[in-house]
């Protein structure tokens, strides 16, 4: 069946004043146009509320909001206008309301849990001054590659006809070789890193924390008192190692998912990548010597430079409101 039309509020108060004139229901409907009763029905809400009542709004609810109106009615008269509105006007009145043309970042997908996490953990820990996050250790793993870290492109002078030729060539592996690696990091400078050569489960992972974190903890912070920070991997979380951390009485730090943002380690496994790059190892084994070699030569004052910024990342979550920031 085939929805009614809405009757207007001007149709209504016209059947109200022709039923208080004395006209009968089944003349005032057939004035109008409509059924008595939907005569009668107007009749009875009229007497019930004292005024004649506007019926609510059925149907499902409006997808679109008015700015997307608006812009559905610019992109409609573009449409109308034909040729005589191209694409290079188009991105011309753009370019003038402030609009750029870029490449869409790559960041972790966050649902509104997600936000909601991120932007509680922030404030918790807004107050926090660089001294504090000093006190802090980050860690995490990652996979390094041979050719990764040259992610911003390769650019060749050459003539239309030689772009094919093997000097003009910026060559890919399919299967390109790689390492998983884990490292540690704080204010002081790097902890150690080690090449993992299985997958990580809890026991792998507390073998790790074992061999490489409490050294690090021993030549950066001493005895002081620190706090540890990994991220939410089932392995990171599991009982066995909340019970290794526990024994060893280190802090470990709640962690907000899909966060790489506010983990200073990822801009460090960005440049380490770089460095690895510029080595161009060419096999597995090159691949690990020249990891191992570039670790050790970050310099403590960019790893500081890192931990200054902690402030900066929280101030940015808050802003966003928990969604994704520049880090």
């Amino acid at each position: 069946m085939a929805p009614t039309r809405e009757m207007s509020l001007e149709t209504k108060e016209r059947i109200v004043k022709l039923l208080e004139e004395g006209n009968s229901s089944r003349m005032v409907a057939k004035d109008v146009g409509c059924s008595q009763s939907a005569v009668s029905k107007i009749w009875t809400k009229y007497k019930q509320h004292g005024m004649v009542v506007k019926a609510k709004r059925t149907g499902r609810p409006r997808k679109t909001s008015k700015r997307q109106d608006k812009q559905l009615k610019m992109k409609h008269k573009r449409e109308e206008a034909g040729a005589n509105v191209c694409d290079r006007t188009v991105r011309n009145r753009l370019k003038e309301m402030g609009f750029q043309y870029r490449k869409a970042k790559r960041k972790p997908s966050l649902t509104p849990k997600h936000k909601r996490t991120r932007l509680q953990w922030a404030k918790e820990r807004q107050s926090w001054t660089v001294d504090d996050w000093m006190k802090v250790i980050f860690s995490d793993e990652s996979r390094i590659c041979i050719g990764q870290g040259d992610d911003a492109g390769t650019f060749v002078w050459c003539r239309s006809s030689e772009i094919y030729e093997e000097a003009c060539l910026k060559k890919t592996t399919k299967f390109p070789q790689s390492l998983m690696i884990w490292g540690c990091m704080s204010g002081k400078g790097t902890g150690e890193m080690t090449v993992v050569n299985s997958s990580i489960n809890a026991q792998v992972y507390i073998d790790i924390l074992d061999s490489f974190l409490i050294p690090s903890i021993e030549q950066m912070f001493g005895d002081n008192e620190i706090i540890f920070q990994d991220d939410n991997a089932s392995c990171h979380r599991a009982k066995t190692v909340k019970a290794f951390l526990g024994e060893r009485h280190i802090q470990s730090m709640s962690w907000p998912a899909n966060s790489p943002d506010l983990n200073p380690i990822e801009n460090l496994w960005w440049k380490l990548k770089k460095m690895v790059h510029k080595k161009a190892p060419t096999c597995k084994a090159d691949l690990a010597t020249a990891t191992k070699e570039s670790w050790h030569q970050i310099d403590a004052e960019y790893c500081l430079s890192l931990i200054k910024s902690m402030p900066q990342r929280l101030k940015a979550v808050i802003k966003a409101k928990g969604g994704a920031t520049k880090y």
